[in-house]
């Protein structure tokens, strides 16, 4: 018995929504404003029309459809497998469901070339095009939604032609319901909307002819000639209207060529050509329902390509034209992951795949080509940028990072970019706020000497650590970034990722020739602080980049806001670079949500930082393991207001961050963070603070003191001080001897500990495949990426008090140099250091003095004296032998006094004298 599900809806006036799953195929019980009441109408076998020559109806007992062990050709096969007479309450648009199941599954998995075990079949519903859908796979099973069907009668034909190997034991239908957009999107009002007349993607009249200008100059000659040359070459598009497609990228890249050329040149053959493959394409175009490999991001280029025919090439085109190309490009608008109106699944253009091309790019282009004929689609966009996105991250980028790291961020940041050109090239003024010009500065303090990153967030590109030549690179974002904020430096960066040779069409429309690049970020300060939405300071040695480089690079991550998705726990983390990652991160990004991913990359067991475990701490979302770390949040703001009152998503704050006297490249980086709020409740207080010490040797080029206090809620939870490192380190008399290399070249980091002292902790380092256990639970990783069999440091006051507090030194060296001596000596609210050519009061973290302070600089030589943690406003500094005094006033929420001495005793003193 075959059985067609018949759902019949009833508008009830009111919003409710819920639903009933049966594994992965979901009938809409209520939606927006319509109960879904479920009914279902059975078809027996015998009024079915089967084709039983070639159809068996029976399989284990069980009614089913599949093929009597014969293979066919889906393609070419009039005749169909099955037909039946469908019967819906109205006409209108339904979703099919499918239940397969493998006939022989084993040969399935034998004769699966793909790595998907994709199955398809064959579906014609009344007279419209067959199409092809997949009904078994390795991501859904058997259990498959077939995507969205025209019912235009209440009696209509369905007819399917089976794959091999598949029986086919239900289908369902129900209505396909339209995302409801809120009220707020509703009933909003765009303040900004598009100028008339055409073009206005990515020009206007006014920059018309500057972008035809520039495409005279010689540094655009490569790139026009190759716009040119594909653009007047024909291009013969054999397809047959009633046969689908899939996409086909090189065919959009034609279609983008020849009207940009058009654009530039008004050659309205080559103009009248993209009009043309454009109507051809589209009306064959069909993604059916494949939905791995985020299969959006093709549906949006297509909407994109599209869309650029409409505003460029609106002159060679009658309205029946305009009109059928409106009717596809709302047609895949959808297809698309936020469906049509742009509502469904993502909750946000903040975050997510709603931060990506199909808002900024594909949706926004779409809704200003076709605002004058239906101005709907420009409403909803605008909504969601101007609306949402511009004052978020106007909120956001007071930190010139990106919330979502390196790779995720490069790659979102672009789509935003592509809205702010968008908007500033159809009005001639800016949307996004001027801070958005800063962001590339990230990309630029995260880089390694040797071409690579320091890691933020999941990173994707699968050569980060495995090739010594690998250059990390996103040159479409550094494009857009450089040609918005005329930078200099940011171009230069564009020029030694390679440019942008497969997309000459965008690089035309934005490259200014008369902005020439810049490669000396010798004018940039070594040390970087972040600012107060994602804290972070950076400081390093030097700015070459090359394979021999002896640069140091260090991060000390503060709290600041989290925003979940691809960002870490990792709010107080350390990472150090000297001849590759000496201390760092372990976490490798394979696939989202995996128990790896969820119980170890993404959280803080991963990488260099504070752990305090305490056994009855609630798990949450998708995880197993307490590894003791900040608490781990996949939500995200998605207002302004949100992310100031809702405590969830604030992980702590800088306290002070100061810099030596010389701006460029100063002698020390001071930064202190509170991050008790990244914690759950077990923390009751988390200070932490740093002095990076650029010596300016070849030797020992930096030395750093890390300083934690951390106070749990009951003594019993225990505290890890956690570093990893990528090769396993040696313990040799107290102290860790880290190593890496690069290009031949190695490096050594020493870390002693001098609190607790040596007989008041333990440790232990867990090495390779060892690596992974979060205490009881353990993580399989394969892959061949050295951070997979890395080593994790742990160490851990003997005694349990609510109280513990750590102090360690890091020398950087390289390899055969002789380790420096260090005089530290404990006071009650700080330490007392004597190390190179520096003698150094640091305040303990959470501390800020205010007391007098003894200070003895040494006989041989001068000295730069630091002093770092002091209260604010004015201090005095008396030469005690030669009686002289001075005054300094300490700066809010820098704290620090920094001066040369010669040998002899000062009093340093909380006064003015």
């Amino acid at each position: 018995m075959f059985r067609i599900y018949l759902v019949k809806t009833v508008n009830k006036g009111k919003l409710v929504m819920a639903f009933l799953c049966s594994l992965f195929v979901f009938q809409v019980v209520f939606a927006q404003q319509h109960q879904v009441e479920l009914k279902s109408l059975q078809l027996e076998n015998k009024k079915a029309k089967v084709n039983n020559q070639v159809v068996k109806t029976s399989l284990n007992g069980q009614s089913a459809f599949y093929l009597d062990g014969i293979n066919r050709n889906l393609e070419t096969d009039v005749l169909p497998d099955l037909e039946w007479m469908v019967q819906v309450p109205k006409s209108g648009w339904y979703i099919l469901e499918a239940e397969t199941e493998p006939v022989d599954f084993e040969k399935l998995k034998k004769e699966d070339q793909t790595g998907k075990l994709t199955l398809k079949a064959k579906f014609q519903n009344g007279n419209d095009r067959p199409t092809f859908r997949i009904v078994y796979d390795v991501h859904k099973g058997g259990l498959q939604e077939l995507g969205k069907f025209e019912f235009r009668s209440k009696n209509q034909k369905l007819k399917v032609w089976l794959p091999a190997n598949l029986a086919l034991k239900r289908l369902s239908i129900k209505p396909y319901v339209a995302p409801v957009p809120p009220a707020d999107a509703e009933n909003y009002v765009p303040k900004i909307v598009p100028p008339s007349g055409h073009p206005r993607l990515w020009v206007n009249q006014e920059t018309l002819p500057i972008i035809r200008r520039r495409t005279l100059d010689t540094a655009h000659q490569a790139a026009w000639a190759t716009v040119k040359a594909k653009a007047e070459l024909p291009f013969k598009f054999a397809f047959d209207s009633n046969k689908e497609m899939f996409h086909d990228e090189k065919l959009e890249s034609v279609i983008e060529a020849k009207a940009f050329y058009y654009l530039i040149t008004e050659d309205r053959k080559v103009g009248a050509e993209a009009v043309q493959l454009a109507l051809d394409y589209l009306s064959v175009l069909e993604f059916g329902n494949v939905t791995y490999g985020d299969i959006t991001r093709e549906v949006g280029r297509a909407m994109y390509t599209a869309s650029l025919v409409y505003d460029w090439c609106y002159p060679l085109m009658n309205a029946v034209g305009r009109a059928q190309l409106r009717k596809d490009l709302m047609r895949l608008a959808t297809d698309m992951e936020m469906g049509w109106p742009p509502f469904y699944g993502i909750e946000s253009v903040v975050n997510g795949h709603g931060n990506e091309a199909q808002i900024c790019r594909d949706y926004l282009s779409m809704s200003i080509a076709i605002y004058d004929e239906d101005p709907l689609p420009y409403k909803y966009t605008s909504y969601w940028i101007l609306d949402q996105l511009v004052p978020l991250r106007k909120f956001e980028y007071q930190s010139p990072r990106h919330n979502q790291g390196i790779d995720y961020g490069g790659y979102r940041f672009g789509w935003e970019m592509h809205a702010a050109w968008l908007y500033y090239r159809m009005l001639g003024y800016p949307v996004f706020d001027d801070n958005i010009k800063n962001l590339p500065y990230y990309w630029l303090y995260m880089r390694t000497p040797d071409g690579k990153m320091l890691r933020d967030g999941d990173m994707f590109n699968v050569k980060y650590s495995a090739s010594e030549n690998f250059y990390w690179k996103n040159p479409q974002t550094m494009l857009l970034c450089y040609a918005y904020s005329g930078n200099r430096l940011i171009k230069g960066e564009f020029v030694k990722q390679g440019g942008l040779k497969d997309n000459p069409v965008l690089f035309l429309l934005l490259d200014d020739p008369a902005l020439k690049p810049d490669f000396d970020l010798n004018q940039l300060p070594l040390t970087k602080d972040f600012g107060p939405v994602l804290n972070s300071m950076i400081a390093r040695t030097g700015w070459e980049e090359h394979k021999n480089s002896g640069n140091v690079v260090v991060e000390l991550k503060g709290g600041g806001f989290h925003f979940g998705n691809h960002q870490h726990a990792d709010a107080g983390a350390l990472q150090i670079y000297h001849r590759g990652i000496q201390v760092g991160d372990l976490g490798l990004y394979l696939s989202y949500g995996s128990p790896y991913d969820f119980n170890f990359n993404k959280r803080s067991i991963s990488h260099s930082m504070m752990l305090v475990r305490d056994p009855k701490e609630p798990l949450l979302f998708r995880t197993k393991t307490n590894d003791g770390g900040t608490r781990f949040s996949q939500r995200f703001p998605r207002t302004v207001k949100e992310v100031l009152s809702d405590s969830w998503f604030q992980t702590g704050f800088v306290r002070s961050s100061a810099l030596g006297s010389d701006p460029l490249k100063p002698s020390f980086s001071y930064f202190n963070i509170d991050v008790t709020n990244a914690y759950s409740e077990k923390v009751e207080a988390y200070t932490k603070s740093m002095l990076f010490l650029n010596l300016k040797r070849a030797d020992v080029p930096a030395v750093m003191v890390l300083l934690d206090r951390v106070v749990s809620k009951s003594a019993d939870m225990k505290k890890y001080w956690q570093i990893n490192t990528i090769k396993k380190p040696v313990y040799n008399n107290g102290k860790f001897i880290l190593s890496n290399s690069f290009a031949g070249e190695e490096a050594v980091t020493y870390v002693n500990m001098i609190k607790p002292s040596l007989v008041d902790r333990h440790y232990q380092v867990l090495s390779g495949d060892s690596s992974t256990l979060v205490f009881e639970d353990f993580y399989t990783v394969k892959s061949l990426w050295p951070e997979a069999s890395g080593s994790r440091i742990m160490v851990s006051p003997k005694k349990d008090n609510k109280l513990a507090e750590f102090a360690t030194i890091f020398q950087m060296t390289e390899k055969g140099a002789q380790e420096l001596a260090v005089e530290v000596e404990e006071k009650g609210n700080y330490f007392y250091l004597k190390v190179a050519d520096k003698v150094i009061i640091l305040a303990k973290s959470d501390t800020f003095l205010d007391e007098e302070i003894e200070i003895n600089v040494p006989k041989n030589g001068k000295f730069e004296v630091i002093c770092a943690g002091l209260r604010t406003g004015f201090w005095n500094i008396k030469n005690v032998k030669k009686g002289v005094s001075q005054n300094q006033n300490v700066l809010k929420d820098q704290n620090t006094i920094v001066w040369e001495a010669e040998s002899g005793s000062y009093l340093l003193s909380p006064s003015r004298k």
